[in-house]
């Protein structure tokens, strides 16, 4: 809970607030997201007269599974974000900014707002590393640990006579 009732009377103020807190894990389709430790949040929070500015960061790690190799591995994430937020006595209906959120009191949870974050700042996909080969996609070796025999000669037919292009034929 952000207390912002000192903030909220000084015109042009500014307040920091640091906390470190545990969260449910993320749940993503099929796939659950474990946090490996509290996450660190960094907020300052500047009362600009008609709403509060929060710029903050967020710094924490995921277990996560390698898209490619399907090996668990940490991800960490570190990014900034800003947000809005206008006290409900000068929020009206037809607001022109529709990324600002209402608060009510002189004390209110952004907790969903850093869930919304994180969400927003993963990957479409997590890979353990760039050079990850992932696995082979006939016979499931892990290629980063060995290599294989396999041959893909699983050819669309209608791209066939492009393995002749540049052999002479």
């Amino acid at each position: 809970m952000l207390n912002v009732a000192e903030l909220r009377r000084t015109v042009g103020g500014t307040e920091n607030f640091f906390f470190r807190e545990d969260f449910p894990p993320l749940q993503l389709g099929e796939s659950k997201y474990f946090f490996q430790s509290p996450i660190e949040v960094h907020l300052t929070v500047n009362n600009t007269g008609k709403s509060l500015f929060v710029e903050g960061r967020i710094n924490g790690g995921l277990e996560v599974m390698c898209s490619k190799c399907l090996k668990n591995f940490s991800y960490q994430m570190s990014f900034d974000f800003e947000d809005e937020f206008i006290p409900e006595k000068y929020y009206v209906e037809n607001h022109d900014d529709n990324d600002a959120f209402v608060f009510d009191k002189d004390e209110f949870s952004i907790d969903e707002r850093i869930q919304e974050h994180i969400l927003l700042h993963l990957p479409m996909r997590f890979i353990c590393s760039d050079s990850c080969q992932g696995l082979c996609p006939q016979c499931g070796t892990d290629l980063n640990l060995n290599s294989c025999t396999c041959v893909d000669n699983d050819i669309d037919p209608r791209l066939a006579i492009l393995s002749k292009w540049n052999k002479g034929v």
